[in-house]
C-alpha cells in the first residue's frame, strides 16, 4: 500500500520527448537553435544517417547560420539525392553566404525539379553574380515568360544581362519594349542608349544618354558613354567635360578624349591623354 502514492505519481509524469521528435517540434515552433542542438547530438549518435544531416542543414539555414548550412548542405549532397527541393533551399543558402559560383550548378538541379518562376529567378541571380551574363539574361527571360506580378522587373533584369554581354541585338527589342515604363530610370536609360549608340550609331543614342545623364549627374559610366558618342557625333567642344569626368574610372575612354581634344586644337592635352592611355596598357609590376 505504501507503493502506491509513488505509482500514481510516476503515471502523471510525463514521457521523455524522443530527441527525434523532439528535433522536429522545434523546427515547427521556430526554436531552430534548439533544433540545431538536438541534431548535431543526434548525428553523434548516428553519424551515416543523411537525413539528420539534412534537417541539421535546414535547421541551421533556417535560424540564418549559413555558413554552417553550407556545410551541412554539401554532406548531405555528397549522397547524390535527385533534383528536388533541397537543391533550392541548398542553393539559397550559398546565395545568402555570397558565394554565387558555387550556388549555380545547385540551382541548375533545382530547375531539373522544377523550372518555375522562383527557382529561374534564382539561378538568373546566381548567374549575374557570378558575371556569366548570357545565361543569366536566358534564366531571367525565362522566368519573365513564368511571371505574373514580376514580369517587368525581370525583363529589365534580362535586358541589362544581355547588354553586360555585349548582346547588344537581344538587348535592343526588350529595351525599347521597356522604355515607357523606365522613361525616368537614369540607370535604364544609359544602357539602352549605349545600346542604340552601338547598334544603330551614336546618334540614336545621344538622346537617351543625354537625358541618364540630366537625371543623374553623378552617374559616372553613362557620362563615359555620352562623351564617346558626342565624339563619334563630330560634337567633341561637348564631349570633353563628360569625357574627363568618366576616364578616371575608364582608362580606354582616353583615346576618344584625345580625340576631342585634337579636334579642338588643344594638342598637348591630346597627347597628354595618349600618353596615359598607353601607360594604362602597360603590365603592372
Amino acid at each position: 500500500m505504501r507503493l502506491f502514492p509513488l505509482l500514481f505519481l510516476a503515471a502523471l509524469l510525463p514521457a521523455q520527448e524522443d530527441p527525434a521528435a523532439a528535433a522536429a517540434r522545434a523546427m515547427r515552433e521556430g526554436r531552430f537553435a534548439d533544433a540545431e542542438h538536438l541534431y548535431r547530438g543526434l548525428i553523434k549518435e548516428i553519424p551515416n544517417e543523411p537525413r539528420l544531416q539534412l534537417n541539421l542543414a535546414l535547421a541551421l539555414h533556417s535560424g540564418k547560420k549559413y555558413a554552417d548550412a553550407n556545410l551541412a548542405f554539401a554532406q548531405f549532397l555528397k549522397t547524390n539525392p535527385p533534383p528536388g527541393p533541397v537543391h533550392l533551399v541548398a542553393g539559397l543558402s550559398l546565395l545568402k553566404a555570397n558565394r554565387p559560383c558555387d550556388a549555380a550548378p545547385v540551382l541548375e538541379k533545382a530547375k531539373r525539379w522544377q523550372a518555375s518562376e522562383q527557382v529561374l529567378t534564382e539561378l538568373a541571380d546566381a548567374y549575374s553574380a557570378c558575371k556569366r551574363y548570357p545565361q543569366a539574361a536566358t534564366a531571367y527571360s525565362e522566368a519573365a515568360g513564368k511571371a505574373t506580378a514580376n514580369a517587368g522587373r525581370l525583363k529589365r533584369a534580362a535586358a541589362r544581362a544581355y547588354w553586360l554581354a555585349r548582346d547588344y541585338s537581344s538587348a535592343r527589342p526588350l529595351f525599347a519594349a521597356l522604355r515607357p515604363t523606365f522613361s525616368n530610370d537614369a540607370e535604364f536609360l544609359y544602357e539602352f542608349g549605349d545600346t542604340l549608340a552601338r547598334t544603330e550609331g551614336s546618334e540614336a543614342g545621344l538622346p537617351l544618354l543625354e537625358r541618364s545623364v540630366e537625371l543623374a549627374p553623378e552617374l559616372t559610366p553613362a557620362r563615359g558613354a555620352l562623351g564617346r558618342a558626342l565624339v563619334e557625333a563630330g560634337r567633341h567642344p561637348e564631349a570633353i567635360p563628360h569625357l574627363t569626368a568618366a576616364a578616371p574610372a575608364d582608362a580606354t575612354l582616353l583615346m576618344p578624349l584625345s580625340r576631342a581634344y585634337k579636334a579642338t586644337g588643344r594638342v598637348e592635352d591630346a597627347a597628354r591623354a595618349e600618353q596615359q592611355y598607353r601607360k594604362s596598357l602597360a603590365p603592372q609590376n
